[in-house]
């Protein structure tokens, strides 16, 4: 890919190896550190890393929805083939400017499952890996403790959790940070700017798709978790009352339920800054998908089918991801191309380029 004449983080992270090793280790992200040192031994170059974080994107998304699918016994061909469709094309395209972040979501992704499958200590595995990856996983991985300590009798306090977990951040954004822990200073400040600066502003064109795709998901979110608590919630309620179900789908079923809607008002939260919607909604909402194919199953009625399946698919037409297909397309990324995109991005670009002081 071109990394010079198209914007994105991936710009950044081709310079990253080309800087000493304690400027990645410094802003946490031990996954590129140890990719970088792996390429370098090998005597690779840095489009190995985006290609590598790609792949696993895109396999881990895909692989797990399946694995969702399955575990609702939704495991006929012709079914598989459709959802697996439908989570390639809700997976989005500007995740190739921000892989980062989305792989740590992935990995988030993965410990959901594995908790609705009752494999908590390997979720716990998972959820501690995650924001070692990207920093901004640590917010998921913050929202499972409760999951985790509380285990079955998590579901009845979730509304508790969540009202918490407000004050939490909130206590977090004003309590200074600076003497205790470097680090959590540099995610308290870097959240404030997401939050008040620059990057939370709604003002370009590609920002009001960002919101717009928000919108969408959480409606389209809300009117599946409606259907689900109607079909499932209720009648495991009038079956089992408070008692432990055992069966491995409904087990899976309750845990989805209540594990989404614990999360959901925190996501929610998240639309009030540009930054924050694109990263947490458009790229990390990582419930989405199990929750709408468990819904979309009990759709009888035609129109609502419709409205579900024809929301994801405007997101996948929406022009910034077009624009990507685009870009993808046209670029040349032939080795002579990329060699001579690097030594412009390194040796042009990066040396007269100034501190960022707002929106690149």
């Amino acid at each position: 890919m071109d990394p010079v004449s198209y914007i994105g983080d991936y710009s950044r992270y081709y310079l990253s190896f080309y800087k000493p090793d304690i400027h990645i280790l410094a802003t946490g992200k031990l996954y590129r550190y140890s990719v970088f040192n792996l390429l370098q031994s090998l005597g690779m170059g840095p489009q190995f890393y985006t290609g590598l974080s790609l792949f696993l994107n895109y396999f881990i998304v895909l692989t797990v929805s399946l694995k969702f699918a399955v575990l609702f016994s939704f495991n006929r061909n012709k079914k598989l083939l459709f959802f697996f469709l439908i989570a390639l094309i809700s997976m989005p395209s500007t995740a190739i400017g921000n892989f980062e972040s989305m792989l740590s979501f992935s990995l988030s992704y993965i410990a959901l499952y594995l908790i609705c499958t009752q494999r908590k200590k390997a979720a716990l595995a998972f959820v501690i890996i995650a924001p070692l990856i990207h920093p901004a996983a640590i917010l998921y991985s913050v929202m499972y403790i409760p999951v985790f300590i509380f285990k079955n009798s998590f579901h009845k306090y979730k509304t508790i959790f969540s009202l918490l977990l407000v004050l939490g951040i909130t206590g977090f954004l004003f309590t200074p940070l600076a003497s205790v822990l470097p680090f959590l200073d540099h995610i308290q400040r870097k959240l404030m700017t997401f939050l008040t600066g620059p990057w939370s502003e709604y003002i370009e064109r590609r920002d009001f798709e960002f919101i717009l795709i928000a919108l969408i998901k959480l409606i389209v979110f809300a009117f599946s978790i409606y259907r689900i608590r109607q079909v499932y919630i209720k009648k495991f309620k009038f079956m089992y009352g408070t008692a432990q179900l055992n069966d491995k789908k409904e087990y899976a079923i309750k845990m989805l339920y209540s594990v989404s809607l614990y999360m959901f008002p925190i996501i929610f939260l998240a639309i009030f800054s540009r930054t924050l919607a694109e990263r947490y909604i458009y790229f990390g909402m990582f419930f989405f998908f199990p929750v709408v194919i468990l819904a979309a199953e009990n759709l009888k009625i035609f129109m609502n089918r419709f409205f579900v399946y024809s929301m994801i698919f405007i997101i996948f037409l929406l022009p910034q991801n077009i624009i990507v297909f685009g870009v993808l397309a046209l670029k040349s990324t032939t080795q002579e191309s990329l060699s001579n995109n690097m030594h412009e991005l390194l040796y042009k670009e990066y040396d007269k380029a100034p501190e960022p002081g707002g929106r690149l």
